[in-house]
Parts: structure tokens; C-alpha cells; sequence
């Protein structure tokens, strides 16, 4: 859009213009996803075991729905990842005789048939998770709704530790949102963005300079709502 109104507006240096937006696309389909990813991971590109504790809480964020071929309603992306550790983690739990229990959350911002939490929900259940110890929070629309609703829903329940479960890319907003509602969950990330370059443009490269972006803008977006009193 930017490039759009550029064109429009300054006439006379069109050709400036057309070039330098067919750089800047060339650069995000290259080389520029390295860095982009590398910016938004921060410290959470690898993966570590939490601390379990006697009562632990399990937060998993949703990561969006799509329809596979089949036309079921299926987990986005890597989101598959996000419940198989959280899983995991129950798992081990229990086998420690420790209690437990697992917040899945996510609503239906994509205005499918079910929620995030509805359809990841019965997932975590085929995988070993109790349904009485499975909570689905299927009424936030974004991280910041997830970690609210998150918070309301933690203040009834015992608990000694808590861990955060998303990707290594969304990791750094999510953990900023939580903390912004005065939880402080340890990071479990589910899934680490590889950082890749290319030497010409690369439609994965498109992606990853896009999912990228979009963290960061969000992380900046946090920031100046936290400044002018928002969060």
C-alpha cells in the first residue's frame, strides 16, 4: 500500500519507485528472511524442558484452523506441534504423580465451524489428556485475548508453575501478553523457525519475511499501546 500511494503521489519519480519496490519484494523473498526470523525468534530458538512442579498449569495457544484435503477441520501450520508437547508434558506429568491440568486456547477468529480451542480440545484428548483436567478457553480472537481470558480462568484454579506452550517466532509477544496480566509462565516452545536465505526469491521466503513481520509489528504495537496506557 505504501509503494501504492508512492507511485500516485510522486509522479515524477515513478521509476524510482517501481525499482525500488521490485528490491524490497526481491530482498523479502531472499535474503531478508534470515534476519527477520533470527529478530523475531529472540532467545526462544531452541527448545528446553520446564520445570515441573506439584501443581502445574498448561497453557497452550492456538495457532489457527484450516480444512485439509478431506475437508476436516484440522490444526494450522505447525500448530500440531503445540499439542503434541503440550501432551507430552501432561504425560509426564502424570507418570511423576504430580497434578495437572491443560488451558487450551483460541477462539474462531477465522469464522470456521468450531473454535481453535473446540478443535485442538479433542486432539489433546485422543492424545491422553483427562477431560477433567482439560479447560477450553474458545472465546479470544488474538494473543492479547488469550492471555486475559487466560488469567481469568487461572484465578480459580491451584497452581504452582506454569508453562506458556506456542512457536519460537510467537513466543516473544505471547510471553509479553501474559505478563501484562501478571503471569509469568515459563516458555515451552512447541516448534523452532528455521532461518533460512535464498539467493533468489523463494515463495517460503515470502512467507517467513511475512510471519515475521507480522510478530514484530505486533510486538511494537504492544509497546505503544503499553505507553499510552492500553495494556
Amino acid at each position: 500500500m505504501l509503494f501504492v500511494v508512492l507511485f500516485v503521489v510522486w509522479k515524477k519519480q515513478r521509476g524510482k519507485i517501481v525499482l525500488l519496490t521490485v528490491a524490497v519484494f526481491w530482498m523479502l523473498g531472499s535474503w531478508l528472511p534470515n534476519p527477520l526470523i533470527r529478530l523475531a525468534n529472540d532467545r526462544y530458538a531452541s527448545m528446553e524442558d520446564p520445570h515441573f512442579a506439584s501443581r502445574m498449569a498448561i497453557i497452550v495457544l492456538g495457532g489457527g484452523t484450516w480444512y485439509d484435503r478431506q475437508r476436516r477441520l484440522v490444526p494450522k501450520g505447525d500448530a500440531m506441534t503445540r499439542i503434541d508437547l503440550a501432551a507430552s508434558l501432561y504425560k509426564r506429568c502424570v507418570e511423576m504423580e504430580k497434578a495437572c491440568f491443560v488451558v487450551m486456547t483460541g477462539g474462531n477468529p477465522q469464522h470456521h465451524e468450531q473454535s481453535e480451542a473446540d478443535v485442538y480440545g479433542k486432539l489433546l484428548l485422543d492424545a491422553g489428556v483427562k477431560r477433567s483436567d482439560l479447560i477450553l478457553e474458545n472465546e479470544s480472537l488474538d494473543t492479547y485475548e488469550n492471555a486475559r481470558n487466560t488469567e481469568k480462568l487461572l484465578r480459580s484454579r491451584e497452581y504452582d508453575t506454569s508453562v506458556l506452550i506456542t512457536s519460537s517466532l510467537h513466543m516473544r509477544r505471547a510471553m509479553l501478553a501474559f505478563e501484562a496480566f501478571g503471569l509469568h509462565p515459563q516458555p515451552a516452545v512447541a516448534y523452532v523457525r528455521p532461518q533460512l536465505t535464498w539467493w533468489r526469491p523463494h515463495r517460503k521466503g515470502w512467507f517467513d519475511s511475512n510471519s515475521a513481520l507480522h510478530e514484530l509489528v505486533g510486538i511494537a504495537r504492544f509497546y505503544a499501546w503499553r505507553w499510552i496506557g492500553l495494556y
